[in-house]
């Protein structure tokens, strides 16, 4: 796995423009005015040491551990009109848990996007391939192809409140029958400045799961959680983040039913 996005990153870097490429495109004229600027190469994510009181999302098999969730991906930006911009990415995630090895898990992917802005509203459509594992990356439990639709906006209430409403719908296709589904994600971002670098912030979401293949079938799930976090902004690259969030899963098969906490910090950033 590591090969796959040691490739996808050589891809990404092979994708940026040459000094002759960025010659030949200011010898072109603009159509409409506009010219595209080159690429940008960034480099995102999160690490969060984190404790959680249901290690395995069980509703009867409790277990609480400590879990290492570093989260990174590589991002390709442009933009083929004023208002239509792209991505591509790689990205890889790992949960490494300090007691409970069966709960390691990790995954990566490689992804595309179109970004259309309409009226301060973002409609993007996404595509990702994506590979899942059981422990980090030990024996892989599927791969998936993931086709999303989402449309987002930030409303600066006040001075000092945001709100970030985020709405994708999902379809997954997999080799495995019983990771296909359909997914609807409700997110609301929310951040309240205390000062220039303290902030109160809280990402309510809702989450609806219809499978559609194997041991899954006519299953539906519904996850709702909650978070509440206090923010320092390091600079403007880099915050650190302590969150206490609280999540609860419903579903037509009652085994499904889980509740859980999860408290510890989390530092971000964005080169």
């Amino acid at each position: 796995m590591c090969k796959l996005i040691a490739a996808a990153t050589v891809a990404i870097l092979l994708a940026l423009p040459s000094r002759a490429a960025h010659a030949a495109d200011a010898a072109v004229p603009a159509v409409n005015g506009f010219v595209p600027a080159a690429p940008t190469l960034s480099v995102v994510g999160t690490i969060s040491p984190t404790w959680t009181d249901n290690v395995f999302f069980s509703r009867d098999n409790r277990v609480s551990d400590f879990y290492l969730e570093p989260d990174v991906s590589v991002r390709l930006d442009g933009r083929l009109s004023p208002d239509l911009g792209w991505r591509i990415y790689a990205r890889t995630e790992i949960n490494r848990f300090a007691r409970v090895r069966e709960g390691d898990e990790a995954f990566a992917l490689v992804g595309g996007r179109l970004t259309q802005s309409v009226n301060d509203w973002r409609l993007s459509l996404t595509y990702e391939n994506r590979y899942v594992y059981d422990g980090v990356f030990q024996d892989l439990a599927f791969i998936a192809h993931d086709v999303m639709g989402s449309i987002t906006r930030t409303f600066n209430v006040t001075d000092d409140l945001t709100l970030s409403p985020f709405i994708q719908a999902r379809h997954r296709f997999a080799d495995l029958a019983e990771a296909r589904q359909y997914r609807l994600e409700l997110v609301l971002g929310i951040e309240y400045k205390l000062t220039p670098r303290w902030s109160i912030v809280s990402t309510p979401f809702v989450e609806g799961y219809w499978f559609t293949d194997g041991l899954n079938t006519g299953r539906r799930d519904w996850i709702y959680s909650g978070s509440l976090g206090l923010k320092y902004n390091i600079s403007d690259s880099v915050s650190l983040t302590g969150n206490a969030a609280y999540e609860a899963r419903t579903s037509n098969m009652p085994l499904r039913h889980y509740q859980s906490w999860e408290i510890g910090p989390k530092l971000s950033f964005a080169f």
